[in-house]
């Protein structure tokens, strides 16, 4: 048997692969950092019975043109690059690998938040461009916030990875957390916890339902001096809304990991509204996540060869 792994996938992955019976050929973007085109993807996989893919598209025209595939294994939370009608249509299997990098995201969550109330980003950059001083005075009457102890923490979503942020949050910092989740059981309406949270992090899913969930409206429901955390997925929050609130003082700060466009354009307003952090899409870059979607996927993989 042949597989084409174009993920990012450990040396420890590959022997496993290898013990299935697979001879493994790898490219695409695991390996050169660029994915490969539909054209040359088919070039590479031609013959081959498994498909490892993170970036690399799998669709059905793809499927037309490799009949040998038998499994498809994407190293993504959910098979967003993989046509999963067409595979069922096929009678062909698809692995996918939840909740991967769930506590990569909620450590990342953790450091913006610390970042965002002490002002740790800001003031390195003050001491690096301006000195010592600010204005002739200390400091410390200047990159000043919140302790986290006994502060609420609202969760829009607890899934893999709103539920590690829940963890990290009340067991590591005595924060109160709340949460909101359609799907979980003892949760609280979205409009009485944003009214009731001196944070509010999320870690809902992106759908068209979800799409400017945080808007003018819900922004005007949090407390004064409040902070948004968005390490869930661009648009969600109105982003001219949210630079609003940030520029009236409404908001006392807020950090963004994901956009509605990205890359995010240079002449967005994001860039000059006052106390928002920024990072390029980083809260799910740990390197062990290639570890744990590696160790999953071939899991899986056994489960499917009879070897678990």
């Amino acid at each position: 048997m042949r597989a084409l792994v174009t993920a990012e996938f450990t040396d420890d992955g590959v022997s496993r692969l290898e013990a299935l019976g697979y001879t493994v050929a790898r490219g695409g973007w695991g390996t050169t950092r660029q994915a490969l085109d539909r054209e040359a993807y088919v070039a590479a996989a031609e013959g081959a019975q498994l498909l490892v893919t993170e970036i690399e598209v799998v669709d059905a025209a793809v499927l037309d043109r490799l009949p040998d595939v038998r499994v498809v294994a994407t190293a993504r939370g959910g098979p967003v690059n993989v046509d999963l009608e067409a595979c069922t249509a096929r009678g062909i299997p698809v692995l996918s690998t939840p909740g991967r990098n769930a506590a990569s995201v909620a450590d990342f969550t953790m450091g913006l938040l610390l970042n965002l109330c002490r002002g740790i980003g800001a003031s390195e950059r003050h001491l690096r461009e301006q000195g010592w001083h600010v204005d002739g005075e200390l400091p410390y009457l200047h990159f000043r916030g919140p302790e986290l102890s006994d502060r609420t923490l609202g969760l829009v979503g607890l899934g893999a990875v709103g539920r590690r942020v829940m963890q990290r949050a009340r067991d590591g910092f005595g924060m109160r957390v709340l949460f909101t989740d359609p799907a979980v059981e003892g949760g609280t309406v979205l409009d009485e916890l944003l009214a009731a949270s001196d944070v509010v992090s999320l870690h809902c899913p992106r759908t068209p339902q979800t799409r400017g969930l945080l808007d003018a409206r819900r922004l005007a429901l949090l407390p004064r001096g409040a902070h948004v955390l968005n390490t869930a997925g661009g648009g969600i929050v109105d982003e001219q809304a949210l630079v609003d609130a940030l520029r009236s003082g409404r908001l006392g700060g807020a950090a963004l990991d994901v956009f509605g466009t990205e890359p995010l354009p240079r002449d967005s307003p994001l860039l000059t509204a006052p106390r928002l952090l920024l990072t390029p899409h980083l809260a799910g870059a740990a390197d062990d996540v290639v570890r744990h979607h590696t160790e999953q996927i071939c899991a899986g993989l056994e489960r499917l060869h009879g070897r678990a």
